[in-house]
């Protein structure tokens, strides 16, 4: 029998603290939905073959859900209706550096 020692390395430390959810291509075949709902909570799932070897799954990205974003420009107008006077700006800029 040949002795083996385990020793910690840096991929063995990366998937012992990784967050990820890793699935074995058994459970991509039985379970496919489980794997694809884990990808979508979490971000990406890793799928395992025996050998060793890793696969991610990820979803897509959709344009709407990247594009939803609030329309900041009419929030700033809303909120600061006039520009503050010139005299003003420089004072505060003034005051953010500490003079």
């Amino acid at each position: 029998m040949i002795a083996y020692e385990r020793r910690l390395t840096f991929l063995l430390n990366a998937d012992i603290l990784s967050d990820m959810k890793t699935f074995t291509v058994r459970q991509l075949d039985r379970e496919p939905a489980l794997v694809l709902d884990a990808a979508d909570h979490e971000g990406i799932a890793r799928i395992k073959r025996r050998d060793g070897r890793t696969y991610c799954v990820q979803p897509e990205v959709r344009r709407a859900q990247v594009a939803a974003l609030p329309d900041f420009e009419s929030r700033i107008k809303k909120l600061f209706p006039q520009a503050i006077p010139r005299a003003q700006a420089k004072f505060f800029d003034k005051l953010l550096a500490g003079e």
